[in-house]
């Protein structure tokens, strides 16, 4: 009996959200120990048959999954490979021996940057050129595969990665260098799906706003947790305009990579851990709980941070021996939980985001006027403002201007405890 061909396969190159310890010293040649790499799978659907297919390996042969992203010619090999020798993923075809040599009529091809594209736009697919793969692909299979008919575009069927890499393929990959129960910053929502409003053009300004502030003479500047005013007007409609001020400052050094900027409420607030950073413990400090915009490597920062920056484009921090040589900024904030027993780590709200926007964009630009200093004997001395006219795209991904008014608050001397008032 003669095996019908499938109508198409469709051939998807997923970047895996999981890291695996580096096995290919080409991808480390140092060969250095401790070294992590995030793997691609290369996954096959039979479209008419549902049937997820791999190719059968040998003992010296990797399934569908490479440490680096697969060139166009592994691609091909594979789909070949899977031609010649098929094996089924589905577990209901687990033990059943595939058919060698059917071949599809068509092949369908999307990358990880063009997964989601031109979803319900079927009749833009066949000249869709977006995935780097579609177009060396076909001439490849044109050449080994004749039988092969077309080769373009299709977006991964809806519901694919979540049901199936996401709740079935990723799990099982993941070896991450710490306990998958230990809970760490990689395990906060993602920026575009844990924030309400958070566009794709917001997620450039602010990792840009981000990058600026790293690379500014802020530590050269200003003192180490020394208190910021940033004051500017946010327009909610025509009609309606609210002051909004905030205290921010940094922390650590980019020597160490602990270099933060940290946004407070309250001047209080600010200056208690300015205080305690001092060594001025004797304080009234009151809560000190802000938010913070550190810089993370790739491991410690949310999957889907990596994947939105990387599709995106989105500025990132150079930094010389992090994994691909890159930290990325990452926003939190700290409060204390209701039951008063343990603090609580969430993202900021898309308005508090806007004041890590336009905040470190401001005092960047502020850091190449000489006047701008607070350090030494008059590091408590008021001084400003200075005012600087920078973008936000926090509104609906448009651009903005906002005028910012930076300035060095006094800082008076903080009250002490009265002990008498604990015994």
């Amino acid at each position: 009996m003669t095996t019908t061909r499938p109508s198409a396969w469709h051939v998807y190159v997923h970047k895996l959200r999981a890291w695996t310890a580096i096995a290919d010293l080409t991808l480390d040649p140092t060969g250095a120990r401790g070294a992590w790499t995030r793997p691609y799978l290369i996954l096959i659907v039979d479209v008419d048959a549902g049937t997820f297919l791999s190719r059968a390996r040998g003992d010296d042969e990797r399934g569908n999954v490479f440490e680096r992203e697969p060139t166009v010619t592994e691609v091909c090999e594979f789909v070949q490979d899977v031609i010649e020798r098929p094996r089924a993923l589905n577990s209901t075809l687990a033990g059943k021996t595939m058919e060698a040599g059917v071949i599809p009529r068509r092949v369908l091809v999307a990358c990880r940057r063009t997964a989601d594209a031109l979803r319900g736009e079927r009749e833009k697919w066949d000249a869709h050129d977006g995935c780097a793969y579609v177009g060396p692909l076909r001439e490849l299979l044109r050449e080994r595969v004749p039988e092969i008919e077309s080769v373009t575009f299709a977006p991964v069927p809806e519901g694919l990665i979540e049901r199936v890499i996401r709740e079935r393929v990723e799990p099982r990959m993941e070896a991450a260098p710490r306990s998958a129960e230990e809970w760490g910053t990689r395990h906060l929502p993602g920026l575009k799906s844990g924030v309400d409003g958070f566009t794709d053009a917001f997620g450039k300004s602010l990792f840009g706003s981000a990058k600026a502030m790293f690379e500014s003479e802020i530590t050269a500047r200003v003192e180490r947790r020394r208190p910021m005013k940033v004051s500017y007007r946010l327009h909610l409609r025509d009609d309606v305009a609210m002051r909004l001020t905030a205290f921010v400052s940094f922390d650590g050094s980019r020597e160490e990579a602990d270099f933060a900027f940290i946004v407070h409420k309250t001047l209080t607030q600010s200056q208690s851990a300015y205080e305690v950073s001092r060594g001025n413990t004797d304080v009234e400090t009151g809560p000190q709980m802000g938010q913070t915009c550190a810089f993370a490597s790739a491991l410690e920062t949310p999957f889907e941070d990596l994947d939105e920056s990387e599709l995106h484009d989105w500025p990132l921090v150079h930094y010389e021996g992090a994994i691909d040589n890159a930290l990325y900024p990452l926003f939190f904030k700290v409060s204390v939980a209701s039951d008063n027993d343990h603090v609580e780590i969430a993202r900021p709200a898309i308005i508090e985001l806007q004041a890590f926007e336009v905040a470190m964009r401001a005092i960047a630009r502020a850091c190449e006027d000489p006047s701008f200093t607070s350090n030494g004997d008059d590091v408590r001395a008021s001084k400003g403002p200075w005012t600087f006219t920078v973008p936000t795209f926090a509104a609906k991904g448009e651009q903005e201007s906002i005028d910012v008014e930076i300035e060095f608050p006094e800082l008076e001397q903080m009250k002490p405890i009265d002990v008498e008032s604990f015994l």
